[in-house]
């Protein structure tokens, strides 16, 4: 290739960012590979302890039964059931969140005291347990992994202790848990329960308002929560040592009613609560930073090109891709070191390498300090706000674009006066 050949340079290295691609889309991959692997890894940490939990409960129900003649005339023993959600429900729960690791990987588990206090209207089941064909009344709660339950439950009915039956006695209604046959006196105007579980989880904790008043009330020394599902808290306070939220729901923001009767509803579409987050994590913050490599690759070409337009010293097509590989081992290093080292620490170490690789590499060539000195500040201002922008997750789009206009807009303005006509024409 000649020297002189100013628009063929500029279509090789064209192309040789095309060819860089291919291993940048490799580290994607390989990231989102780490990714999976790491996922896993919290599964079988969810398989050893508990996995995340969803509260729900109690749910009374009354069984009342009945006969019905078949077509050949016989007596059959019919079941109905009727289920009541408590007047108020109040939940207060404790966490204290832990890392577990497997390996290189971890996850955040947790233990959490739960207290669960509230009452139920008898005016509304005094008609159906006065009833001769009233037969039984239970409560049911559920905890999606009762692997969880660390101790046994404690569950109060009008102040007195119950007996407590691991499993459900209506499938239907909650995926799994335990339940506790009780007794209503009907002489009462109200019935009163109080619950008492330590129960342990992954990830997060959720709860369902099946109070026609819920008020929950958690606290834990975490301090990066995310709060998820249909309701926001109504109170929040988050600092270094942790978190306090509170929830207000009435039985007008949910999608299901107060009492039903062989009726099925999907209750759990209205659950809420905090999932214990882990801000950006090492594969996200990876991922998101690969995304701006085409970005970085063509910005350091359009430096050393550049470079060449002002210096008239041309380099190696060649040479432009072994910075281009550099920049490319960036991304590599980064995903290896930040699965041991917090992701700014591992950002820093692979970033001053891969400057310091390519600042000696520039030396080499043009064996001139202020060459040296340009492309040295250009990559760390490049990395260094890129770094900045994966922060700022919020602003990352806006400031990005600013960014890019800024860089354009510097790069007309150094290039003004050149005639690009006499360039491609000539030597550079």
């Amino acid at each position: 290739m000649k020297k002189e050949s100013v628009a063929l340079r500029l279509l090789i290295v064209g192309c040789l960012i095309v060819l860089l691609l291919i291993p940048l889309f490799m580290i994607e991959a390989l990231i989102a590979e780490r990714q999976i692997n790491r996922n896993v890894s919290i599964k079988e940490i969810s398989k050893s302890w508990a996995g995340p939990q969803t509260i729900t409960g109690p749910i009374l129900t009354t069984i009342t039964t009945g006969v019905k003649i078949s077509k050949e005339g016989n007596k059959i023993e019919t079941k109905k059931r009727n289920f009541y959600l408590p007047e108020d429900l109040t939940i207060e729960a404790k966490v204290i969140p832990e890392k577990r690791y497997r390996g290189i990987y971890s996850a955040i588990v947790y233990k959490t005291d739960i207290k669960i206090k509230g009452r139920f209207s008898n005016q509304k089941i005094k008609e159906i347990i006065s009833d001769s064909s009233f037969k039984e009344s239970y409560l049911s709660f559920n905890v999606n992994d009762p692997k969880g339950i660390q101790q046994d439950v404690v569950v109060k009915w009008n102040n007195i202790s119950q007996t407590i039956v691991p499993g459900l006695k209506d499938k239907n209604l909650f995926t799994s848990g335990f339940h506790s046959n009780i007794i209503i006196n009907k002489d009462q105007p109200d019935s009163v329960f109080e619950i008492n579980l330590t129960l342990s989880g992954v990830d997060e904790i959720n709860f369902v308002p099946v109070g026609k008043n819920t008020e929950v009330k958690v606290s834990s020394t975490w301090n990066d929560p995310s709060f998820t599902g249909n309701f926001l808290p109504s109170q929040r306070e988050i600092s270094e040592k942790g978190f306090t939220a509170s929830w207000s729901v009435n039985h007008f923001n949910r999608q299901f009613p107060q009492e039903w009767s062989q009726s099925t509803y999907d209750i759990f579409k209205d659950k809420f609560g905090v999932k214990f987050y882990i801000p950006a994590d090492e594969y996200q913050q990876t991922m998101r930073s690969s995304k701006y490599g085409l970005l970085l690759i063509i910005f350091t070409f359009v430096s050393f090109f550049l470079v060449e337009v002002f210096s008239g010293k041309a380099i190696h097509p060649i040479q432009y891709l072994l910075i281009g590989l550099a920049l490319i081992i960036f991304y590599s290093m980064l995903l290896a070191i930040s699965e041991y080292l917090l992701f700014q620490y591992s950002y820093l170490i692979s970033g001053v390498l891969v400057i310091s690789l390519i600042s000696l590499y520039t030396k080499s060539v043009y064996k001139d300090r202020t060459i040296v000195t340009s492309i040295s500040t250009m990559l760390i201002a490049f990395y260094g706000f890129v770094y900045v922008l994966l922060q700022m997750e919020d602003y990352s789009l806006l400031l990005g674009n600013f960014a890019l206009f800024l860089i354009l807009a510097a790069i007309m303005f150094f290039t003004r006066k050149i005639n690009w006509f006499d360039v491609l024409k000539g030597k550079v």
